[in-house]
């Protein structure tokens, strides 16, 4: 396969038009006329998932962020991490192709994905940054128990709420991501009386809101709730034939303070 049908292949499940305006998925660096490999599959493109693309014979990284978010004056050993990352790649010729929030809205992508595994039913919002569901009857719990729920699931130890521990949740909505900067999701889900919220990288303003209108906030990291990217574009490329990794090298930057090593 070329680097040209991948992109192909990810703009059929999750098309490469929706992505939101500030977004810069698509191939990033290198010839979309090459051949592939092998892919290494990662939240993140850091220098050390460079590094393990090159032991594991991958001369393509897909990543869910992409590297390349805005202008670039200079790319030397001084400008910072994402410099590094692109001169690592193209003295090494491994090519670059991101699927950031056109698979985050796509129908079965994050926050579908996210749905899931959080026990939501009946979900409702195709096409957008955020999905609204509801827990089973008897599988309602309290703000605390479902945070505490939500930091099992998705493997981050950090999670932390805002709102009334003791309130029943039934009716959730989930927003992967950098969704706690919404102010517009917020207020939307005030309206429509959803009893918790399951996001990341949440406003202190917005939390104040969100408390005083009954909302309850379960604030996750933002790896955290992307980490499924590298799982579902692993089963995309899977149905394809493709050879590919899964990065072991991609780590959330944040750790709890009691987390054990």
């Amino acid at each position: 396969m070329k680097i040209a049908e991948l992109i192909e292949l990810i703009d059929g499940f999750a098309p490469y038009s929706t992505q939101a305006e500030y977004d810069n998925s698509g191939l990033c660096l290198g010839d979309p006329e090459e051949q592939i490999d092998a892919v290494l599959l990662t939240t993140d493109v850091t220098p050390e998932v460079v590094e393990e693309a090159l032991d594991k014979g991958c001369n393509v990284i897909l990543s869910h962020h992409p590297v390349i978010f805005g202008s670039i004056r200079a790319i030397t050993p001084a400008d910072g991490m994402r410099s590094e990352v692109l001169i690592k790649a193209i003295k090494s010729d491994v090519a670059l192709v991101s699927a950031h929030t056109n698979l985050d809205a796509c129908d079965g992508g994050l926050n579908d994905r996210m749905a899931t595994m959080l026990g939501l039913q009946s979900v409702e919002g195709d096409g957008t940054f955020v999905r609204v569901g509801e827990l089973e009857p008897d599988a309602t719990a309290t703000l605390e128990e479902y945070a505490a729920f939500v930091s099992e699931k998705l493997g981050d130890p950090t999670v932390r709420y805002v709102g009334d521990g003791g309130r029943l949740v039934q009716k959730v909505a989930v927003s992967t991501g950098a969704g706690g900067r919404d102010g517009e999701m917020f207020a939307a889900l005030i309206a429509r009386r959803v009893d918790a919220l399951v996001t990341a990288e949440v406003k202190h303003n917005l939390a104040l809101e969100a408390k005083n209108a009954g909302l309850g906030v379960i604030e996750c990291t933002h790896h955290a709730t992307e980490r499924c990217a590298v799982k579902i574009l692993g089963e995309l490329l899977k149905d394809a034939g493709v050879e590919f990794y899964i990065s072991e090298k991609d780590e959330d930057p944040y750790h709890a303070i009691d987390e054990k090593e």
